[in-house]
């Protein structure tokens, strides 16, 4: 009896642990130098919020957003839950109070990109809420690139769409060695370039392809870090997954992977804490 007793007690304390736990995120600092960088300027990236909110409307979020005073906020996918259309009204109430902090660049992630097939539940609802990103003045980057500032800096940004076959669960797809060359041209070589691709497993892809620091989500940091060893599993149900959070330099290219601000199917973070990213660029 005293037993079971104690395993209910510690149940209790675990549940309670990780509701406290979900109301929670970090801000994580990065720098990156580069010769092609002329002055310092700063970035917010947002991953993977899954609609969830912290404070009302996001205020706590928001005020974090603000405080780095970045010169433009990075959104590389997954701000709301394909089947949840609960979402799609929290991500547009976050980008039109993002809009006014600094200039917002949004690519796909896997959620995205799912509700682009028009058999989809909240296909047309998905129509509508891009509508609405665009006219508040979002940038929508979808395979593409742009060039854009960050203070005096001038750098090149693209957002890689990935087709949903590599998003496939229990395994990691190949990408052929010249998907990123058919799919974006790498343009003005001479300018810094910023990539945002949703699916950290092609992080070595993403860095041979010529991006100088590729933004990335989707692990959710492995939903369950075990410390000393890194993550235990991935959203694609894939054990140990190599690139899972965290800062990956990779021959010229650095590759910055999101632990992510939101949950979904899964609500549990265990010594993983949701994070905000602020990254600073300077002159080398």
């Amino acid at each position: 009896m005293k037993f079971f007793l104690i395993i209910g007690i510690l149940f209790l304390g675990y549940i309670l642990w990780q509701k406290w736990e979900l109301t929670k995120f970090c801000v994580t600092g990065y720098q990156i130098s580069s010769h092609k960088i002329k002055e310092k300027a700063c970035v917010a990236v947002l991953a993977d919020l899954h609609g969830f909110t912290y404070g009302k409307k996001n205020k706590r979020l928001l005020k974090a957003i603000k405080d780095l005073r970045p010169q433009a906020i990075f959104i590389p996918g997954d701000l709301l839950v394909s089947k949840y259309s609960d979402t799609f009204a929290v991500a547009l109430e976050i980008l039109e109070e993002l809009m006014k902090i600094a200039p917002v660049y949004y690519s796909y992630g896997n959620h995205e990109s799912r509700l682009r097939d028009p058999e989809r539940n909240n296909h047309l609802l998905f129509l509508q809420y891009l509508a609405q990103v665009k006219k508040i003045g979002v940038v929508m980057l979808e395979t593409e690139s742009q060039e854009i500032s960050l203070g005096r800096n001038r750098v090149m940004l693209s957002g890689l769409e990935l087709e949903l076959d590599y998003y496939e669960k229990g395994s990691i797809v190949p990408m052929e060695s010249d998907y990123m060359k058919k799919r974006l041209h790498l343009q003005k070589k001479e300018l810094f370039q910023i990539l945002l691709a949703h699916n950290p497993a092609y992080a070595e892809n993403y860095a041979d392809w010529g991006a100088d620091v590729t933004f990335c989500g989707h692990n959710h940091g492995g939903l369950i870090r075990i410390p000393y060893l890194g993550s235990l599993i991935s959203p694609q149900l894939t054990l140990f997954p190599k690139y899972d959070a965290g800062k990956f330099q990779i021959g010229n290219g650095t590759v910055i992977i999101s632990k992510g601000l939101g949950t979904h199917t899964f609500h549990i973070r265990i010594f993983n804490r949701a994070e905000l990213l602020a990254v600073t660029f300077l002159p080398k």
